[in-house]
């Protein structure tokens, strides 16, 4: 395979299921729809870390939270080890990162050089959850730029300015979209689309109030701050603004693929789009992310290799390792062999691919709380654990029960003990590698 170039684009909060590739008749994206159509889609992606920091951690490090240690929401890049942009960049490669950060940090600020994963060219914030005011990005000299344009269309705008500089030599571009995660604010001709319309809830969901504050920018009381009163405690208007703001992220990755297009740069790139996390909107009667549910854990993976397969659908379960050694692969780069992972390259171009059976996600909280857990897929079956004892606490059939309705953690005893040591033996062994790497490290 030729050396290709890659983008990079993943969202904030978007779950599996807000695409119409998806089977959600009800959602306007028709610009990754195409991109599907022209690519290959995986119906089955994982986060391994539904939460925004820990995610960009296993991203750029391709090794789990339980080996790194990032859980929380202000935790850095390891100082040790070498990240995906380092990687890149000693094998030639431009790399270019624009938008939302998220590491090391919070608040509407810049993000210094040592905090920025090896990134080249570097354009962003730590992390400011406002679509309309004050939206500003900071370049890789510090320097401050405010824009007078909704978040999301400023994302795009810059990422194909950065585009236009960088399509001479082979390059990785990351673009970090804020879309669709909350406080809900999309322009109108997105908001226009959904406005009054009945849209279908997950079988799963319960009326809820959906409202969530933010702490960048802190956010008010109730009554005074202007999404809760527009939203707050009415679910089904939430459903419509997440629905707008996923239509409003559709069609400015449709700017950047047109952009690319336009440069010459659509015949030898590498298009990949995917989230963090999901949104749990009410379903099993909780909000937002950190939990084992499919609307937390599960993800949109869209990938378009040039010359590569069309139109196919893929069942087979990635899940956030598994971006490092791929994108390697398609910049023609060696292996890393201190990252988890595999390379799923091989489906995307169309060949025949023997796929590992499972994917693990985990989150730390509280021991004993709903937020304290690991999680296997393989096959049909998903075993969810706490972490304290591996005591099991949630067995599911996705096949015959999408939606996690019925808990057979008790009915299929032999299943749920089968499974209890596929998770152990895999933190066994991930906790092992991360010790030989800090051994091989002093």
């Amino acid at each position: 395979m030729d050396r290709l170039n890659v983008l990079f684009l993943f969202a904030d909060q978007m779950h599996a299921f807000a695409l119409g590739c998806m089977g959600n008749e009800e959602i306007h994206t028709p610009h990754l729809d195409k991109l599907a159509a022209d690519g290959v889609l995986f119906r089955n992606t994982y986060s391994n870390i539904p939460i925004c920091t820990p995610y960009r951690g296993v991203l750029f490090s391709g090794k789990y939270a339980c080996q790194t240690g990032i859980y929380g929401n202000t935790d850095a890049l390891p100082a040790d080890g070498k990240c995906l942009a380092d990687r890149l960049n000693e094998g030639g490669v431009r790399t270019s990162y624009v938008g939302k950060w998220h590491l090391g940090g919070k608040g509407n600020i810049g993000v210094p050089a040592e905090l920025r994963g090896g990134f080249q060219d570097f354009i962003g914030y730590q992390c400011y959850n406002d679509f309309l005011k004050q939206v500003w990005f900071f370049d890789e000299n510090g320097n401050r730029e405010e824009f007078n344009k909704h978040r999301s269309e400023t994302t795009a705008d810059i990422a194909m300015e950065r585009l236009e500089q960088i399509k001479d030599e082979p390059f990785a571009m990351f673009v970090s979209f804020q879309d669709p995660h909350y406080p809900l604010q999309p322009s109108k001709p997105f908001d226009r689309m959904y406005r009054g319309k009945r849209l279908t809830r997950r079988p799963n969901a319960v009326d809820i109030d959906p409202y969530t504050k933010t702490e960048s920018p802190p956010t008010p009381n109730y009554e005074l701050d202007p999404n809760y009163l527009r939203y707050g405690d009415d679910l089904d208007e939430y459903l419509r603004m997440y629905y707008a703001m996923v239509s409003q992220l559709d069609y400015n990755v449709g700017r950047i693929v047109d952009k690319l297009i336009e440069t010459g740069l659509y015949d030898n790139t590498v298009i990949i789009f995917t989230s963090d996390h999901g949104d749990m909107q009410g379903s099993h009667g909780v909000k937002n992310k950190q939990l084992f549910w499919e609307e937390s854990t599960r993800v949109p993976l869209i990938v378009r290799v040039p010359k590569g397969a069309r139109g196919e659908v893929f069942d087979e379960c990635i899940s956030t390792v598994d971006f490092y050694p791929s994108i390697m692969e398609y910049c023609g780069l060696m292996p890393a062999d201190d990252v988890e992972g595999s390379n799923f390259v091989p489906m995307t171009l169309g060949l025949e691919q023997d796929w590992k059976k499972q994917v693990f996600a985990e989150n730390k909280g509280r021991p004993m709380s709903p937020y304290n857990w690991f999680m296997v897929r393989e096959g049909k079956y998903k075993l969810v654990v706490e972490q304290t004892a591996f005591q099991p606490t949630h067995l599911y059939d996705l096949e015959q029960d999408p939606y996690e309705l019925v808990n057979l953690v008790d009915v299929l005893p032999h299943i749920t003990s089968q499974y209890r040591s596929v998770i152990m033996n895999w933190h066994q062994e991930m906790m092992a590698r991360a010790d030989h790497a800090t051994e091989g490290a002093v």
